[in-house]
């Protein structure tokens, strides 16, 4: 992965108010982070008082963030193998789609765009729950991922970004799981994707929470830190501004995702896709709910959001 190519740009302002007067006046140390994954250096995550968002300090151009993604070690590009952790993952995602439909009857759902959609784990369940579904799943490659070559998803499409951006559909669902947190220019994301929506569609945005209460216990460890892929970090207060700057409404709400298993990873200096990281991961899973219990909190924010009824 050429990371001698990747450029560091630094900022005067958040993302918050991006034609306003710059707030670095506002900003404070809130944790100096290594790359974990790629070990691209040591980065600052820096804190705006003003905008209640934390951000990366040097953060990758957006002509070259590509290369971070190139050897798709994240668990977002994970091969789905329909072992145990598969199966385990799969029904989290099943719950979080019954949930997240804009209809009780799943049947009633027409189209479903999974944007960035890594190995299409989301597109795939997508296609088998919402029965009638077409099922449009969109990221930065050229070729789509390894479901796709099954040939058992009939109603499931890939598109690359540029391929999408020519395309017309609306939906009554779009998934951004996990995305605007790597994103250079959310609020325009989001207005787009919001224009997207069909009417009484939902637009499903998640991100890790900046305060979470494992990134207390765990510091400048905490794998929600993910720099320098993270660009910025969001708290419930910056992630309702972006989504009222972008034209859409919604109330934030906390939950959570299994993250011990990358925590230990971290930690110990371990592979993360070792199996028995992975058990382990599970098995302190309770642990990281008690923590987030003990602190108000939780490890991940996210919001169904649809249409302002008043632009």
């Amino acid at each position: 992965m050429p990371l001698n190519e990747i450029k560091y740009l630094h900022r005067e302002k958040c993302a918050m108010h991006p034609e306003g007067p710059a707030c670095s006046l506002h900003w404070i140390q809130h944790a100096h982070v290594a790359d974990f994954e790629s070990h691209s250096g040591i980065f600052d995550v820096k804190y705006c008082t003003k905008c209640k968002m934390g951000l990366t300090e040097p953060y990758p151009s957006e002509e070259t963030s590509g290369h971070l993604y190139e050897e798709k070690t994240s668990g977002d590009f994970d091969v789905v193998q329909k072992g145990f952790i598969d199966k385990i993952k799969d029904a989290l995602a099943r719950r979080l789609l019954r949930s997240i439909s804009p209809f009780a009857d799943a049947a009633q759902v027409g189209h479903v765009l999974d944007y960035a959609c890594g190995n299409a784990r989301f597109a795939a369940l997508a296609s088998d729950f919402f029965p009638q579904a077409q099922v449009d799943a969109v990221d930065y490659q050229e070729t789509p991922p390894a479901l796709f070559s099954s040939g058992r998803f009939s109603r499931m499409k890939y598109f690359n970004i540029h391929a999408f951006g020519a395309t017309n559909q609306n939906y009554d669902l779009i998934i951004l799981r996990h995305v605007l947190e790597h994103t250079h220019h959310p609020i325009d994301l989001i207005r787009f994707l919001g224009s997207r929506l069909k009417p009484g569609g939902i637009l499903y945005i998640e991100v890790p929470n900046l305060d979470a209460g494992c990134a207390r216990i765990f510091k400048n460890k905490w794998k929600g830190y993910y720099v320098p892929r993270h660009i910025f970090h969001y708290t419930p207060d910056s992630l309702h501004h972006i989504i009222t700057a972008a034209g859409l409404e919604g109330k934030i709400e906390r939950n959570e995702m299994p993250l011990m298993g990358n925590q230990l990873a971290i930690l110990f200096g371990l592979n993360k896709s070792n199996r028995m990281v992975q058990f382990s991961g599970i098995l302190l899973h309770p642990l990281q709910l008690l923590i987030e219990t003990l602190s108000s909190s939780s490890t991940c924010l996210n919001v169904k959001a649809r249409r302002a009824a008043t632009p």
